[in-house]
């Protein structure tokens, strides 16, 4: 009989003896108990029928018969699943999260918090972008990682856990061998996220995509028209090169989210700006949070909503619920069944997601400027688990923050320590965007004018 085929779509880690499977198709994620995750990892092996129901014979000290039939048990719900078999573009006809998987993902989330297991990492490829954007916080022209040193840490990050990665820059697609790196990825069964302006992504570069576990692929737009859009990316044709990838790519069957950063300059566009990207049929997700740049400059932050605009996005039903940031510290406190507030750690990154920098620098996420290890120096491995400056973090309570946790606003405050310390230079400190938004959103919900 022929070998098993698991779908190229589909990408899989183990976490405490269970195998988690995400399908890039269905955007649907499975957890296999203990016997189904033996055979899965048999699977993968690439073994045929009868050497499954051998295995699970002696395994489980199974009749034949009997392990015959679990096994087609099995591999019937995988198939219905589309879980193996070819990938199938067209079973992508519906881009949210059933309720079901979302539950699963805020429980693995929660999960990997507690064991300590990287499964989300923002991997930035590299410094270069074809872009200039006027609020882009990224350095510029210096040296990234190059392949064999990319292809080191993936498998690094692979064995310590991580099934969600994500690729970004700069511009990935501005990385000459963008379709090695993503061969390593997929050989090492990641389910991946691209962020991108996309005006690299041809439509030979989003057949080639189709083949890879890509659960989506996220491109910013900056304004509704090509001439916000192009002013702020200052890339001319860009608005127009951007659109055009969003169709090569939901051509294929692969999942486009469009984010739309926020600023005086394009707010007049937001509406216009979602009606363009539903009639894409993509998801749209406006973000009113503009950071500083890595390099300690604040110009950026002159281009950020004025306390009008701000207010006016806040209490936008509409629009203000498609915003995907990040969850007050009361969230962190009810999905980790925290009792005590002041116990809750401020930040839950270097908990479960980490991100990469184009020079190998490891950070607890791509916003927090905190060098916890250098992947050049030394293995991830060994700067996941006995870095100090991790373990340090990872101590951090709310109590500890001797400002922000006896505001009155903490409840509702969704405080980014990244923002504090590039804003502040204090880790620990307040961030003062977050105590701008925060206290406009509770003087709004006393008024009533926010849900």
């Amino acid at each position: 009989m022929n070998k098993i085929r698991i779908n190229p779509r589909v990408g899989w880690r183990t976490m405490d003896g269970e195998v988690i499977l995400f399908n890039c198709d269905t955007q649907e994620v499975c957890i296999l108990n203990e016997s189904g995750s033996h055979l899965w990892e048999i699977i993968a092996d690439g073994v045929d029928f009868s050497r499954l129901v051998g295995s699970l014979r002696k395994r489980y000290l199974l009749g034949n018969e009997t392990a015959k039939k679990d096994v087609i048990d099995f591999l019937k719900s995988l198939d219905l699943g589309g879980y193996i078999g070819p990938a199938d573009s067209k079973k992508q006809s519906d881009y949210q999260f059933s309720s079901g998987a979302e539950d699963i993902l805020i429980e693995l989330e929660m999960k990997a918090i507690r064991k300590i297991v990287p499964f989300f990492v923002t991997f930035e490829t590299t410094y270069s972008c074809n872009e200039r954007c006027i609020h882009c916080y990224m350095d510029k022209n210096l040296p990234s990682l190059g392949l064999a040193d990319i292809k080191r840490i993936l498998t690094e990050i692979a064995d310590e856990g991580c099934l969600f990665l994500t690729l970004t820059g700069g511009e990935f697609f501005t990385r000459a061998d963008f379709a090695e790196i993503l061969e390593s990825v997929s050989e090492l069964h990641f389910a991946i996220d691209i962020l991108s302006n996309g005006t690299l992504i041809t439509q030979d570069v989003a057949e080639s995509l189709a083949k890879y576990p890509i659960r989506r692929i996220q491109l910013t737009l900056c304004g509704a028209t090509p001439e916000v859009h192009d002013y702020i990316t200052q890339l001319e044709g860009s608005f127009n090169k951007t659109i055009n990838a969003v169709h090569f790519l939901r051509d294929v069957g692969i999942k486009v989210e469009i984010a739309f950063p926020l600023m005086g300059l394009n707010f007049h566009e937001r509406y216009s700006a979602k009606e363009l990207v539903e009639s894409l049929d993509c998801l749209f997700f406006p973000s009113h949070i503009i950071t500083a740049r890595n390099n300690g400059s604040k110009d950026t932050l002159e281009l950020r909503l004025n306390d009008t605009q701000l207010k006016d996005f806040l209490s936008d039903r509409e629009l203000f619920k498609l915003y995907g940031g990040r969850r007050p510290f009361q969230d962190h406190q009810f999905y980790l069944n925290i009792p005590d507030i002041q116990e809750a750690a401020p930040c839950y990154s270097g908990f479960n997601t980490c991100a990469i920098s184009p020079h190998g620098k490891v950070l607890p996420c791509n916003q927090l400027l905190y060098e916890v290890g250098d992947l050049k120096k030394e293995s991830f491995n060994k700067i996941w688990r006995h870095s100090l400056r991790f373990e340090y973090l990872r101590g951090l309570k709310i109590r500890d923050l001797q400002e922000c946790s006896r505001c009155e606003y903490l409840h509702f405050c969704s405080r980014c320590p990244g923002l504090a310390l590039l804003e502040g230079g204090d880790l620990l400190g307040p961030s003062p965007e977050n105590c701008r938004i925060t206290k406009d959103s509770c003087e709004l919900l006393r008024k009533g004018d926010i849900p």
